[in-house]
């Protein structure tokens, strides 16, 4: 269970990452990172559609998963993250021959410095929005970039389902019953201790509430175009039994925003 940050800032959240990054890139490889590969990273990929051709911004890209995929579908991809050691592990997993990724060490609130407004067709940013401390300014930064049109399609923990609070009550045999969550209106920093990878790391994150994000998405400019609650899919659950508590509640959520036109 998570408990109250110490420190949440920009700082922190870069040491952080630095610290975690070869023992999260080698889980990853491991096939730790089961939920993000088989589950709602396809979702998301699928909310993007058709983007050959695009000049996308992946923010908080971390080692690049999410730029990789959009760069197998044809799209120009830049990516950014705040840690300097997981972009050394994003372009160190570029593959020979690939379509090349452009790869930046900056603090996403710190858009749009490095990059001409209204120059991207598409922002994405998969499941880093919340630990960033500054969510106001990155989504402001990222609407600056995004031509008149553009979307950002992004992943966030679910604001009703990563509470302070969280716990699966189990049965005697330890199966999940049902779970359990509190304190949701307790905004604020969070540490999460990651165990099951290799070795324990802690990162933080921001609990706000789904009015925070929708305040915060609107105060941007932006315009909501679809929100979806990803499930795993029959073919996911049968080949990771793992994710059935994924199909009972919902762990994440997805946001199709758009700059309108005029704006």
């Amino acid at each position: 269970m998570p408990r109250p940050a110490a420190r949440f800032d920009a700082e922190s959240v870069r040491d952080s990452w630095d610290n975690a990054a070869g023992v999260y890139a080698q889980g990853q490889a491991s096939g730790c990172d089961y939920y993000r590969y088989e589950f709602f990273g396809p979702a998301q990929l699928a909310l993007c559609g058709e983007v050959h051709g695009l000049r996308v911004l992946d923010v908080g890209c971390g080692n690049g998963y999410f730029a990789r995929a959009m760069a197998r579908q044809g799209a120009h991809v830049t990516g950014i993250d705040i840690s300097p050691r997981m972009i050394e592990h994003a372009r160190q997993q570029e593959p020979a021959g690939s379509p090349a990724i452009e790869y930046h060490v900056l603090d996403a609130a710190a858009l749009p410095a490095g990059f001409a407004r209204r120059s991207f067709d598409m922002a994405t940013s998969c499941l880093a929005l919340q630990d960033m401390p500054n969510v106001d300014k990155v989504l402001g930064g990222v609407h600056a970039l995004l031509r008149p049109g553009g979307r950002l399609i992004a992943s966030i923990a679910h604001p009703c389902t990563d509470t302070p609070f969280r716990v699966w009550e189990r049965d005697g045999s330890g199966a999940k019953r049902w779970l359990c969550i509190d304190r949701y209106f307790e905004r604020g920093p969070l540490e999460y201790t990651w165990t099951g990878w290799g070795r324990e790391f802690t990162t933080s994150a921001i609990h706000a509430t789904l009015e925070d994000w929708l305040g915060w998405i609107l105060a941007a400019g932006f315009q909501l175009r679809a929100l979806k609650e990803p499930r795993p899919t029959d073919q996911a659950l049968r080949t990771r039994p793992d994710l059935e508590d994924a199909a009972r509640v919902p762990y994440f959520l997805l946001l199709d925003l758009v700059r309108p036109v005029g704006a």
